[in-house]
């Protein structure tokens, strides 16, 4: 018990030095988990894929134009946190594995800024739920600019799933809030 005052102490000299606690975002969403893509290269088939928001557990599109909410992430950089979602079909699995490519492309002073994120992909699960397969959390796509620089920016977001024997792409253009 005697550890309380002396974290209190503690507590209360990091605040005054500047070292204390870093006010967050509110509500990261969970991040997409990693998984081993085990599938050909014979990309037969495409399929429907868009991109969104499914942090209330429903998802929604990006509409073009759209305002997309930047997130400080926990390392300190500004981000988005997209979901995926893909066609699915009769005999897809309960849980698949997919490689996903994000990629921008901005428009107006940031557009030739050799310092931004010009894409990222990752392996990830997505989960059928019926007609889709969701990705199972979101993307931390993070950006090189702070939230300042950022704000009212376009940016044309694309997506590319591939998966076993398939492969889909969705571009949208949204406005960074």
């Amino acid at each position: 018990m005697r550890s309380c005052p002396v974290l209190s102490a503690f507590s209360f000299l990091a605040s005054l030095s500047g070292c204390g606690p870093v006010e967050s975002e509110s509500s990261i969403p969970a991040q997409a988990r990693d998984c081993p893509t085990l599938f050909g290269e014979d990309l037969t088939e495409t399929r429907a894929v868009d991109i969104g928001d499914a942090s209330s557990g429903t998802f929604v599109p990006y509409a073009d134009g759209a305002g997309v909410r930047l997130i400080l992430g926990n390392q300190g950089s500004m981000m988005i946190t997209p979901w995926v979602q893909v066609e699915a079909l009769p005999g897809d699995a309960e849980e698949t594995c997919h490689v996903v490519r994000l990629a921008n492309r901005f428009e107006g002073p940031l557009a030739d800024d050799p310092s931004g994120l010009a894409s990222a992909q990752f392996n990830v699960q997505f989960i059928n739920t019926g007609s889709f397969l969701v990705s199972d959390g979101a993307f931390y796509h993070p950006f090189a600019w702070d939230r300042a620089t950022l704000e009212g920016q376009d940016l044309e977001l694309t997506v590319t799933v591939r998966g076993d024997g398939y492969e889909g792409t969705k571009r949208v253009r949204i406005v960074l809030e």
